[in-house]
């Protein structure tokens, strides 16, 4: 019987995760087969940031979103057919309305590269639920903790909260002709100091990231890969945290994962 489903942080990197064999793609099929099997799977993707109020996916059979350009074709032939879940986005606009939020449903939302390049690699069958929670990155990391918190108690359900990003997403300079100096070590710090305050339990410097963490804007010139962390963040508030994954793309695309049991 699972009393409590973990949480979990992953990277979901560069599209290609998704057709090739790399360091990170076999760890998420490895991950997929030793976890135990949730009945469903909320999903924080970096790549539902909407400038609006929270939107909950809500329709019964959402299509793939090849939601990149510039791959090869075989990544844009790519179907994940896995279902959504009305009820379950029901339940979750009904947390959030009590907390005085105004959520709005989204039976026409499908699955973005953020959820399905890594569910895909974790649960090939595409048999699992899913229900994405839309981000906001022009709000705090106070919100989306907030978020999270509201949604803690479906794990006792057998529900899985999954947030998909990256601990470190500077796509400008993967494709600068002109690398920053020093730039694998900026990385490092900053991944370094993620870990410790997930480590220590420091919540408060977390939500303070911008602030404290150090080169947190060449690690991150925009919010939107690392909030879907602070929203795993909130569901989890006395949970053991173990550091599950690391590797590195292109020298500065840090892809660590965090499970939350």
């Amino acid at each position: 019987m699972i009393n409590n489903q973990p949480a979990l942080f992953v990277s979901h990197g560069s599209p290609m995760m998704a057709v090739e064999n790399s360091k990170t793609s076999r760890f998420l099929k490895v991950l997929g087969q030793s976890l135990p099997r949730p009945k469903a799977i909320i999903v924080f993707s970096a790549h539902l940031d909407l400038p609006e109020d929270i939107v909950i996916t809500a329709g019964r059979n959402p299509k793939t979103i090849h939601d990149f350009y510039g791959f090869p074709d075989a990544l844009y032939q790519i179907q994940y057919d896995a279902p959504g879940s009305p009820e379950l986005a029901q339940d979750i606009a009904g947390r959030f309305e009590q907390a005085g939020l105004t959520p709005k449903l989204n039976r026409r939302q499908s699955w973005d590269h953020g959820v399905w390049i890594p569910l895909r690699l974790m649960y090939p069958a595409a048999d699992i639920p899913i229900v994405q929670v839309s981000i906001n990155s022009r709000l705090g990391a106070s919100h989306h903790y907030i978020y999270g918190k509201l949604l803690a108690s479906l794990r006792a359900e057998n529900i899985m909260i999954m947030g998909s990003g990256g601990i470190s997403h500077n796509l400008g300079e993967v494709f600068s002709p002109l690398p920053t100096p020093n730039r694998s070590n900026m990385v490092k710090e900053f991944t370094a100091w993620v870990e410790d305050k997930l480590m220590t339990n420091d919540v408060d410097g977390l939500l303070d990231y911008m602030e404290e963490a150090p080169h947190v804007m060449f690690n991150h010139p925009t919010q939107e890969h690392f909030l879907p962390l602070i929203a795993v963040l909130g569901s989890c508030d006395t949970d053991t945290v173990e550091k599950i994954h690391s590797d590195i793309e292109y020298d500065v695309l840090a892809l660590d994962a965090y499970l939350f049991s």
